[in-house]
C-alpha cells in the first residue's frame, strides 16, 4: 500500500467519523448498556474498530447511516456474547474450585462434627451446678441473664462459668477426670 491510499483510507474514515459519530454515540447509548453492566465507550470503540476494517478494505457503502446502525447492534450483541463467555467461564471455574474443595469440605464438617461430639461430652463431664451455667452460656445468654434466670447473684454465676470453662478445657485437652457427675 503506497502513502496515498493509506492518507486517503484515514481521510475517509475520519470523514465518515465525523459525519456519523452523533449517531453513533446516540445509538449506543439508547441501549442503556450501564443497566447490563456494558461499558458504552467499549462498544463505541468496537463500532470505530470494525469502520476502520471496513475502510481499509476498500468497501464501498453508498448509505454509511443504515450501515452505522447495523454495525453499533452487532457491536452490541458481540458485547453482550463477550460478557456471557466470559461469566460461563467464571462459572466454570467456580463449579471446578468447588468440586476441587469438594472433599477439604466434607472433611471440615466431619471434623466440626467430631469437634461438637468431644465438646458436649467435656460439657456432660462437668458437675451440675457447672454443667447448667455452661450449657446456658452456650445458649447465648450472658452473665446476667443466667443469674437472673437461675436467681443466682451474677458473682456466683461468674465464678461456675469460668471454672466450668476450666474444666472443660481440662477434659478437652485430657488431664482432667473423666466422669465428675456428683451434686
Amino acid at each position: 500500500m503506497s502513502t496515498d491510499s493509506v492518507l486517503r483510507q484515514e481521510e475517509e474514515f475520519l470523514a465518515i467519523l465525523q459525519g456519523h459519530e452523533k449517531d453513533i454515540i446516540y445509538q449506543v447509548h439508547s441501549y442503556d448498556l450501564p443497566k447490563y453492566g456494558l461499558d458504552p465507550e467499549d462498544v463505541i470503540q468496537d463500532v470505530k474498530v470494525r469502520i476502520w476494517k471496513l475502510v481499509c478494505c476498500g468497501r464501498v457503502i453508498r448509505k454509511h447511516g443504515p450501515y452505522i446502525k447495523k454495525v453499533v447492534y452487532t457491536s452490541i450483541i458481540d458485547q453482550f456474547r463477550r460478557k456471557r463467555r466470559e461469566m460461563d467461564l467464571v462459572q466454570h471455574e467456580k463449579l471446578k474450585h468447588i468440586s476441587e474443595m469438594e472433599t477439604y469440605y466434607r472433611g471440615e464438617a466431619t471434623h466440626t462434627k467430631g469437634m461438637s461430639v468431644e465438646l458436649t461430652k467435656a460439657v456432660d463431664r462437668l458437675i451440675r451446678s457447672r454443667r447448667r451455667v455452661v450449657k446456658l452460656y452456650l445458649l447465648n445468654l450472658n452473665i446476667r441473664e443466667i443469674a437472673s434466670y437461675l436467681n443466682v447473684s451474677p458473682d456466683k454465676i461468674r465464678n461456675l462459668l469460668y471454672r466450668g470453662m476450666a474444666d472443660m478445657r481440662k477434659h478437652l485437652n485430657g488431664t482432667g477426670p473423666r466422669n465428675e457427675h456428683s451434686q
